[in-house]
Parts: structure tokens; sequence; C-alpha cells
């Protein structure tokens, strides 16, 4: 009786050294994986991830290029990128090395995203050589359907939208910051340096390139919004997004984003500096909103994750509302085609 004992004893030791190897594996390499490590060596991306993005098999590269000229208030991601220019053959070798580490899955993969800490239209700090290198080459990848290229508008021409759409026989996607509608936030809290009408004339380029758009929305953008002024604002963006893009018949889809504490940053002071203290957002109002939205036909990914860059106090993981119900509603949500809602 003892020997059997000791032996479910030991089953149960190994089940749980199991469980506890998959969930360190998750978090160290599935979405829950860190962003905020500086990368050293120059022939690796900061990050990069196989994701489900709304039904799709995605490959996302962060890659590691020269800092953005820009430094807005509420994003710490620069702060870790080099001051320095990388050049074309480091680019194109951190590609060959994703490839590399995600060789098994290379038949799989339906959407390559291509992103820096910055823009990656934007010459000065990704060499664009390597960027038409890179797209060129995914038409030897035929289950790649689209390529997702994150940017400021400002950098975007319409002219080279239509010259990769042609070389790589993909569908393009922009993926850009649109963060919020109102212009005080945009302009005083997260200095974004972006007035609306430079926006819409990059959506007039968007348009004329014949491609589609991802914009991120961020849910309480400014640290002293009550949740109802959050909620109210981010619609509001939403709304505008959804009637801009409609008018130039361009495919939306919104990340709406629950802000969080980046520490280190402009914001996240201003944040701290809250009398009473930071709230962030409510999760059960941004899945309120985003399913509302859902209901009109807007496509709608949820930006989960606070990249390493917050303690889970100063996300919405430490409202009084969180509930691993609620967070598993929004990656279900993540993970489906909007058709098959």
């Amino acid at each position: 009786m003892n020997n059997v004992i000791s032996i479910m004893n030991n089953n149960v030791a190994k089940d749980m050294a199991l469980d506890a190897f998959l969930s360190d594996m998750y978090r160290r390499f599935g979405p829950p994986k860190p962003m905020n490590d500086t990368v050293e060596d120059r022939e690796w991306p900061h990050f990069f991830l196989h994701r489900n993005f709304l039904g799709e098999q995605d490959l996302a590269i962060l890659f590691n290029t020269k800092r953005c000229r820009y430094q807005c208030k509420f994003c710490a991601l620069p702060y870790k990128a080099s001051k320095e220019w990388i050049g074309r053959d480091l680019v194109v070798q951190q590609f060959k090395n994703v490839v590399q580490e995600v060789r098994h899955a290379i038949g799989v993969f339906e959407r390559l995203t291509i992103a820096n800490e910055g823009s990656v239209f934007d010459s000065t700090t990704f060499p664009r050589d390597a960027l038409e290198e890179i797209v060129s080459s995914t038409r030897s990848l035929p289950n790649i359907r689209k390529l997702v290229i994150e940017s400021r508008l400002e950098f975007v021409q319409a002219d080279v939208l239509r010259k990769f759409k042609a070389e790589s026989g993909k569908s393009i996607d922009i993926l850009t910051g649109f963060e919020t509608l109102d212009e005080t936030i945009r302009d005083k809290v997260l200095d974004k340096r972006e007035p609306l009408k430079a926006f819409l004339s990059g959506l007039d380029e968007i348009a004329a390139g014949e491609v589609e758009l991802t914009a991120y929305v961020l849910f309480k953008p400014s640290p002293s919004m009550s949740d109802v002024e959050a909620k109210d604002e981010a619609e509001a963006s939403i709304d505008f997004l959804t009637e801009q893009c409609a008018q130039r018949s361009i495919p939306l889809i919104v990340r709406l984003n629950p802000m969080y504490v980046s520490r280190g940053t402009p914001w996240a002071h201003k944040a701290m500096a809250q009398p009473g203290g930071y709230q962030p957002p409510r999760l059960s109002d941004v899945l309120a909103l985003a399913q509302a939205k859902q209901k009109e036909g807007v496509r709608i990914y949820y930006g989960l994750t606070s990249e390493g860059l917050s303690g889970s106090e100063d996300t919405y993981r430490g409202r009084d509302d969180f509930s691993s119900t609620l967070l598993k509603q929004c990656i279900v949500s993540n993970s489906q085609r909007p058709s098959d809602r």
C-alpha cells in the first residue's frame, strides 16, 4: 500500500513539474513574452512572436534598428533602442535568424508583421534596401497572404505601397498608432506630434495605394480620466476612424489597447502623481465597448499585454473587476475570425 501511495505522489510531483515547465515556457515564449530587454546583438531583433491574430497565423517581428526619432511621452520602447545606425546586412540577418527559429511553422504563417520602435517607412531608422529585400522575399512563402507594416502615416506613400504589393504578391496592411481623437490629449499628454490633418493625409495615401489599415486606439490615454470618460473617448476615437476609413473605402481593424503605466516615461510620472493614485482602465469596460462595436461590424483586436514594461497593479489586472473569465473572453475573441463570431 505504501508503495502505491509513493508512486502516486511521485506522479503528482512529475505532473506539477511539467505544469511549471509549461507555464515557464508560455511566459518566456508565448503571448506574455516580455519586450523590455535591451538586445545588444544586432543580428537579433528586439522581439518576435508567432501568434493567432483574429484567426490568422501571424509572425510578428520587432526589428532592432536605430531609435525612433519621436519620443512620445507614453512609450518606453525607444529608450532601449540603438542611437546608432543599424544597416541593411544586420537587419536582413535579423530576419533570417527569426525565420530559422520558427522554421517548423514556416508553412502555416498567413501574415508577417514588420515593425520597429517607430516607423518602418522612416528610412532614417529602418534601411529601405533591407525592407525592400524582406518584402520581395516573401513571394517565396505562398501561405503568407498579408504583410503588415508599422509606421506613422507621415512616412506612407501610395506609390511605395503599390510597389510593395506588386513585388510581394501580397496584400498590405499599414499598422499605425492613432491613440486618440482628442487633440489636447494627443498634443499635451501623449506628445504624439501628429496633427489630425497629417493623419488624414496619410489615410489618403493608404486609400490611393489600395491597402488596409490597422490602428491602435488607447483606452484611457489620459491618467486623469474617469472610467466613464475613458469609455466615451475610446468610442469617439473608434467611430472617427470607422467613418474616415469608410469614406475612403479602407478596410479597418482597431487594436484597442487598455492603457498601462510604462515605467520611466513622462506619462508614467504624471500617472503616479494623480491625486488619490492612478486608476488603470477596467477590462470590463474595454470588453463592453469592443463587443458593442463588433456588433456594428468593426473588427477589433484587444492589446492585452503590457510588454513587460509595467507591473500588473498598474494595468487592467489591478482593478477590482478583473477576472480570468474576462481575460479569456478577450483572448478567445482575438483568436476568432470576425465572420466566425
